[in-house]
């Protein structure tokens, strides 16, 4: 079968994406994402200064596309437990999340470490928050602002997620970070949107 000019295209697109992405992901374990520069980014995925920028206007654009990823992993769903309650629905994102993090511990620890993360840290807890706010139940309204449940959930995790991911001494499973995740922060969301 002959491919068409079109799809091997595509393919050097992905291939040329996917690069560079690795790379910023790589860098961004071993310096931090501040410390990384865009010399340092087509060096790493032996690309050339102009396929870099045919491909994004900057790093943050990069990281953004690396985040996409991120995005659809944890996108709305159910929980494999769904059946059990509304926060039950709205924590979909959890293990999955938790899953990839202790897949790729290297990663997440420096995406967790404050001194080197800025601004990834605020970039995954806006993305955190997005996918909260999309399981969220149409017309919640209660004592409790709704962006102060996103941010209260999204923080708890993140908090959590660096606890496990920095902790030497804490051998937990993803699920079992996921169970006490929800001990945390289920009880909450109970009481502000029943």
């Amino acid at each position: 079968m002959v491919t068409s000019p079109e799809s091997a295209t595509d393919r050097r697109v992905r291939r040329t994406r996917r690069a560079l992405q690795e790379a910023l992901l790589a860098l961004m374990a071993e310096k931090g994402y501040d410390a990384v520069t865009v010399a340092d980014l087509i060096e790493r995925a032996d690309v050339g200064r102009s396929t870099f920028y045919n491909h994004y206007a900057d790093k943050a654009d990069l990281l953004d596309d690396c985040l996409d990823g991120l995005r659809a992993m944890i996108g709305p769903g159910p929980a494999p437990d769904a059946g059990r309650g509304v926060p039950d629905r709205l924590l979909g994102f959890s293990l999955p999340f938790l899953r990839h993090a202790g897949e790729q511990r290297p990663l997440a620890r420096a995406m967790t470490d404050r001194a080197k993360a800025t601004p990834l840290l605020g970039h995954v807890e806006r993305v955190l928050v997005e996918a909260i706010r999309a399981e969220l139940p149409s017309g919640t309204a209660g004592p409790v602002p709704v962006e102060a449940v996103l941010h209260y959930v999204a923080g708890t995790f993140l908090a959590l997620l660096t606890w496990w991911l920095n902790d030497e001494k804490t051998h937990h499973t993803p699920e079992q970070i996921d169970q006490i995740f929800r001990a945390l922060v289920t009880p909450g969301l109970r009481a502000v949107i029943g």
